[in-house]
């Protein structure tokens, strides 16, 4: 009897927990999947699951992108030590970036399906979040913390990389679902135009290991006296701008990035209305006005109230019941954001801040109120973005 209490419970769950402090995403993303063929209910070994399929999908994201060395500005990939990245096979081309693109959203698809799964409104997930860490290739020095990204927008606490522990639970399944929305969103808008010539002038700037038909830029600048600017990084600054025009290839995208952005708004709404029936209080990630939370950051009621005005706005404005307001001309007219996605057009950055791209989506109608906005925006302390990049 004793030899057989010491044996796991048959068809016990593997432990996402520990494959993730362990950095064998994989090797738990395929145990996991292996388990819910035996118990396709267990709606928390799901949700372990699709967390390690959203590690794993970015740590390979990374992978595929340090290979070819990114420069040290290279916004989270500044960690990478670049000195030491060998050249790879071939050099990155802008075919090869849109590839990586298309892969990562095939990811984000298959972790949406896995989430999209769960029924159950009793799971909960417990993780060391500051204990997971992604390889960005074969050196140590090549490694990304969660902790420290979090840390960044005050997300989470100083000194407590160990014990730092976050409770999933059914609410941020939502929350996690509208994420890969809005990251596919992005990615698709981005492969619905071509930017071939932008890649040529600029690569340079963000890859050691590229492919570009002016190879002079890939060479040193003559200018090494230091200084914030050379006139070598005036001049890429100017000819970014030059080619912030990109030809329009693949147009649906744009229409496929236009429901993801509605499915976001949409599981928004949803994981508030989750979080304010909570009645416990176990380590939130987002937590309710009667929740302490894993973060030292309070949630009141006066945001959440906000947040929904704002979830609002934003619906009306993506379906084209209210229009952004222009800048030029009288003040009755404004953009109908809805068409900008449904009958797209190439698109040229200047011409926007010119405000001529905008001529087609123009019309007379209802207008989001800046004052809305700025209420909103007071409800967080002045911090309605911040908060934003957190909500989601």
């Amino acid at each position: 009897v004793a030899f057989g209490l010491t044996l796991p419970a048959l068809g016990a769950a593997p432990d996402a927990d520990t494959f993730l402090s362990s950095g064998k995403f994989d090797e738990g993303v395929a145990a996991l999947e292996t388990h819910l063929k035996e118990q396709p209910k267990d709606d928390t070994a799901r949700l372990g699951l699709g967390v390690t399929q959203f590690v794993s999908a970015v740590q390979r994201l990374g992978q595929k992108l340090a290979v070819y060395g990114p420069r040290p500005n290279f916004g989270a990939l500044r960690t990478v030590a670049v000195d030491d990245v060998p050249a790879p096979a071939e050099p990155l081309t802008y075919p090869t970036l849109r590839k990586i693109n298309q892969e990562w959203l095939d990811d984000l698809a298959r972790i949406e399906v896995t989430l999209a799964k769960i029924t159950s409104e009793e799971v909960k997930l417990p993780l060391h979040v500051g204990r997971v860490t992604m390889n960005l290739g074969t050196a140590e020095t090549r490694s990304l913390s969660l902790l420290p990204i979090l840390q960044q927008f005050r997300l989470a606490p100083a000194g407590r990389e160990a014990d730092f522990v976050i409770a999933f639970d059914r609410a941020d399944v939502d929350w996690l679902r509208g994420y890969c929305h809005l990251l596919s969103a992005l990615g698709e808008m981005s492969l619905a135009y071509d930017g071939q010539e932008l890649f040529d002038v600029s690569v340079h700037r963000l890859f050691q290991h590229a492919k570009t038909p002016h190879e002079f830029l890939l060479e040193p600048n003559r200018d090494q006296n230091g200084g914030w600017f050379t006139f070598e990084d005036i001049a890429d600054a100017v000819a970014i701008i030059h080619m912030l025009r990109f030809p329009l290839v693949e147009p649906k995208r744009m229409e496929s990035a236009l429901k993801h952005i509605e499915q976001t708004l949409s599981l928004s709404r949803q994981m508030w209305k989750r979080v304010i029936a909570e009645i416990d209080n176990d380590r939130e990630w987002i937590p309710g006005p009667k929740q302490s939370g894993a973060i030292n950051v309070r949630v009141t009621q006066e945001m959440i109230d906000n947040w929904m005005v704002a979830l609002d706005e934003a619906e009306q404005i993506v379906q084209g019941k209210k229009l952004l307001p222009f800048w030029r001309g009288k003040p009755t007219r404004g953009v109908n954001l809805r068409r900008v996605f449904l009958e797209p057009r190439p698109l040229d950055i200047v011409l926007w801040v010119q405000g001529t791209a905008a001529t087609p989506y123009l019309e007379e109608g209802e207008l989001t109120k800046p004052d809305t906005w700025q209420q909103i925006n007071r409800a967080f302390g002045g911090q309605f973005l911040g908060f934003g990049f957190w909500f989601n």
